[in-house]
């Protein structure tokens, strides 16, 4: 067998007419079809605006800033996900505060969110894992209690569901990544979603330097240049335009996977709760617990050894030590359920293109590991 990697892309017909029109009419910089992928995205996940930006991080960093956070506000947020959302709460100058989640679904954990806001928290950003929404009723109810703006970090879950509600379209602000390995791509990008005017107008003023209206070169604010590019929009577009074929695949790929290994003991999905009423699953994830024969890095290492690539779970905002080094305070933040993800959290070769003998040929080999050890 060939060797899998933990993920790859599949570029289609429309996305290399696209590219190839923009090559043809020199539109590489800004061009139509920046505003073409804003409009389409933003009507898909049924929310009024949308703003490109050059990546899931800017679109972080750009949401945060619409929202005008700043030195000594507070801002909870998931411990479990890629540090791109705790750090552009970082970037603001305001203070993240990482909240647990819930092993079983490994959602941000409502009871741990109460306990943990103060005076200054000013927002919640959540972070539907794994193409999987936060349970939102509970969130919506505690920000309206305390004044608080809610970010949803859907980099993960392009079209997921909550309740019939697309994620994205729930909060104050959405934002979602098309890095190479997210649901559809443009290679590097990003994009806010609001149903507000006032938020999107200095969104969209913000990520193009805040030029000034009457004299451009008299700034208005001080702004970042966060513009996509009509290159990667137009991939970006051409891939939007398939994402049901990308959904078909996806859940195809999770089907293959659970119905090989379900009933191998010790080996856990993670659960879909009934609240998350579409799943579209991100990458295939799963973790081992005490009934597992091996652990999660001895798994990781046998299978690499027959040519199949893995990944952990990530390391979650409490246990980073650039964080606790910058906030003394973090010793004290306690995320028990994270960190135990964080040990036994794997995800499996889950690209749009993997055949099902490849999922197969995964499935035996973890089997025969199991089997041996």
């Amino acid at each position: 067998m060939k060797f899998i990697p933990v993920f790859d892309i599949k570029v289609g017909r429309r996305e290399k007419k696209y590219v190839n029109d923009c090559l043809k009419n020199s539109w590489l910089g800004q061009g139509h079809y920046v505003s073409k992928f804003e409009d389409r995205l933003s009507s898909f996940i049924n929310s009024k605006y949308g703003i490109s930006t050059t990546s899931g991080t800017t679109a972080l960093h750009l949401a945060c800033a619409t929202l005008g956070l700043k030195e000594g506000d507070e801002v909870l947020v998931s411990s479990s996900t890629n540090m791109a959302s705790v750090f552009s709460i970082v970037y603001c100058g305001a203070k993240p505060i990482p909240v647990d989640i819930s092993k079983e679904n490994w959602q941000m954990n409502i009871n741990d969110l109460k306990k943990k806001i103060t005076k200054k928290s000013k927002a919640i950003m959540v972070v539907h894992l794994f193409g999987h929404s936060v349970d939102m009723d509970p969130i919506l109810r505690i920000a309206k209690r305390f004044n608080l703006k809610i970010i949803e970090d859907c980099a993960e879950s392009l079209g997921v569901r909550y309740k019939g509600k697309v994620v994205g379209s729930i909060g104050d602000i959405g934002t979602f990544s098309f890095y190479s390995n997210k649901t559809i791509t443009s290679g590097e990008g990003g994009m806010i979603t609001t149903k507000s005017k006032k938020l999107y107008e200095k969104a969209k003023k913000l990520k193009n330097l805040a030029y000034g209206k009457k004299n451009k070169f008299q700034h208005e604010l001080i702004g970042f240049n966060y513009r996509m590019p009509n290159v990667s929009a137009a991939i970006g577009l051409g891939q939007l335009e398939n994402i049901n074929e990308i959904f078909k695949q996806k859940k195809r790929i999770y089907n293959r996977y659970k119905s090989n290994l379900k009933d191998i003991e010790g080996l856990n999905f993670p659960k879909i709760e009934k609240w998350n009423t579409k799943f579209i699953m991100w990458v295939m994830n799963i973790y081992l617990d005490k009934k597992f024969p091996l652990s999660r890095d001895e798994l990781a290492k046998k299978l690499l050894k027959h040519k199949i690539e893995t990944r952990s779970a990530f390391v979650p905002a409490n246990q980073q030590k650039t964080l606790i080094k910058k906030y003394k305070s973090f010793r004290k933040f306690k995320c028990p359920e994270a960190d135990f993800i964080m040990r036994n959290g794997i995800y499996l070769p889950s690209g749009n293109t993997i055949s099902n003998q490849e999922i197969d040929y995964v499935c035996e080999i973890i089997k025969k590991i199991v089997k041996r050890n």
